[in-house]
Parts: structure tokens; C-alpha cells; sequence
């Protein structure tokens, strides 16, 4: 019986380890590599620069950027709130503790990204063009991608970074290798 649980415990770890790895592989790009260099949420206070652009952590596993937090007029924009309607133009990729690279793309509407992908070989023709629309608190979206809409306001450029657990927690999806982190880029075109 000890066997056992020695056996269960080290499955544990193994997750547990993939999990920490990729928060500090996310943690590591957004404060080194990412552009902008962003600092914490909380060193925003303590900072010397004056609107220095951070990240949140909205969660254990989730992270977000908000690229238009600054933006003149931001506040009197329309919050989203539970039960919105909310209208989506995005592209979602794996993760890879680096840039944005067009070879991880998994799930995209975005136009232009549509069209790169097409110049690299792929065949556009089932993927949809059209806003992602969910209901704020009540859809199947990936639950960090969810996450990630709370506080945000309509016209906000967000980006949000997240472990496996926070996109799709044991599951496979797709082409996605099993337990990849993932990140959505995405503009919140309207709120109703």
C-alpha cells in the first residue's frame, strides 16, 4: 500500500513540476522578453516610471496584459460585466516561453493572422473570420481566457498567458500536445 502512494504522490509531482514551469516560464517572458518588459501588478506603485506597463496575475495559473490599460478614454468605455455579450477578434497559440510564433497557432479569427497562415501553406477555408461572441460567465470558452475578460472594457487589447490547467486542465485539444501552456492575443470588439 505505501508503494502505492509513493507511486500516486510522484504522478502528483510530475504535474505539479509541469504546472510551476510553465507559471515561471511565463513569468520569466513577460518580465525579460516580452514587448514591452512588463513588471508586477504589484511593483507598479514603487516604480519610477511613470504608467509603466505590468502584468496580473489573475490566478495561480492565469496572467494577463492589458496593452491598452493607459489609453486615454479607457475608463469611460463600456466594462464588461456577467451576462455581457461580449465579441471577440483573437488568435490562440501554444506557448512556448517565447514570442509569438505563427507555427503554434491553433485557433484563430483574425484576419490578417488568417492570411499569413494561408501564404505559409495552410488552407484557410473552415476557419471563420467572423467575432468570437460569448456570454460573459456563461459560455465554454477556456476558462483563462474567461478569466482574463474580468475588468477588462470594450476596445482593450489583451493578452493572456496560461498553464495547462487554466486552458484545459487534463484534456487534450486538438493538435495541442498534451499539458502545453497557451496564450490568447485578443481585441474585445463590442459589449452589449
Amino acid at each position: 500500500m505505501a508503494v502505492i502512494m509513493v507511486v500516486v504522490g510522484v504522478g502528483c509531482n510530475n504535474e505539479e513540476d509541469a504546472v510551476d514551469s510553465q507559471r515561471q516560464n511565463i513569468i520569466r517572458f513577460l518580465t525579460s522578453t516580452h514587448e514591452p518588459r512588463l513588471i508586477s501588478q504589484s511593483e507598479v506603485e514603487s516604480s519610477l516610471e511613470s504608467d509603466p506597463p505590468f502584468y496580473e496575475r489573475l490566478d495561480y495559473n492565469v496572467y494577463r496584459y492589458i496593452a491598452t490599460y493607459y489609453d486615454q478614454g479607457r475608463s469611460s468605455r463600456k466594462e464588461i460585466k456577467w451576462g455581457d455579450k461580449v465579441e471577440l477578434t483573437y488568435v490562440g497559440f501554444r506557448f512556448t516561453g517565447s514570442k509569438f510564433n505563427l507555427g503554434d497557432v491553433y485557433s484563430t479569427n483574425d484576419e490578417s493572422i488568417l492570411a499569413q497562415l494561408e501564404e505559409a501553406g495552410l488552407d484557410g477555408q473552415y476557419w471563420a473570420t467572423e467575432p468570437l461572441s460569448i456570454v460573459f460567465g456563461q459560455s465554454n470558452i477556456i476558462k483563462g481566457v474567461e478569466t482574463s475578460l474580468n475588468g477588462c472594457r470594450e476596445g482593450d487589447v489583451v493578452e493572456v498567458y496560461m498553464t495547462y490547467e487554466a486552458a484545459y486542465d487534463k484534456n487534450v485539444v486538438g493538435i495541442m500536445p498534451k499539458e502545453s501552456a497557451i496564450a490568447w492575443i485578443y481585441s474585445i470588439d463590442k459589449v452589449n
